[in-house]
């Protein structure tokens, strides 16, 4: 879960950052709000056939991560392991979005521009609609423990340590860095 698109967008999103392009996953903001979906049991195996593939290919090659991430977001890159990684990847996609009961979300998977530059990953429509379906989850959940009782207004914990909402302006809206707004 942790590995797909779907959990990257939110962190990127709701994590901070240590300069312009290098993010930093800090469990409160990325973890601990990421509204999981409630059956994960069909993950597992696709989880670890792509780490079990990632760390052959890194073994390999003698690569660590960020070489082989490297060339696994390179479109000039077209050698068998990374394909397959990259074919893995969008499985792995495919079945988060699935495990949320998404299957009419077009992910539309390819080489997209990004902060980052070129990356292989999900389409600009795709990451908006994704954002705003787990915001409106984490809304909706964190709604749901208020009713139980979970959270105290007067701490900033709650009783249970239960998920803290995420609050973005509107569906959709971007402040002027092309970014949701948290407040």
């Amino acid at each position: 879960m942790a590995q797909s698109t779907i959990h990257w967008v939110w962190a990127i999103q709701f994590g901070s950052t240590l300069g312009k392009i290098t993010y930093n996953y800090t469990p409160t903001d990325c973890f601990e709000t990421f509204p999981f979906p409630t059956s994960t049991a069909n993950l597992e195996e696709i989880g670890d056939r792509y780490y079990n593939h990632r760390q052959n290919i890194m073994q390999t090659r003698q690569e660590g991560l960020t070489k082989t991430y490297n060339r696994f977001h390179n479109p000039d890159e077209t050698a068998a392991d990374i394909q397959q990684l990259r074919e893995l990847h969008i499985e792995m996609d495919n079945a988060v979005t699935a495990a949320y009961g998404w299957q009419d979300l077009e992910l539309s998977h390819g080489f997209h521009q990004t902060k980052q530059g070129l990356r292989f990953t999900i389409s600009e429509t795709a990451r908006r609609e994704v954002l705003d379906r787990l915001l409106e989850l984490n809304h909706q959940r964190y709604a749901e423990e208020v009713a139980q009782g979970l959270h105290d207004k007067g701490n900033k914990k709650s009783k249970s340590g239960g998920k803290k909402k995420v609050q973005a302006e509107s569906k959709n809206q971007d402040n002027d860095n092309g970014q949701m707004s948290l407040f």
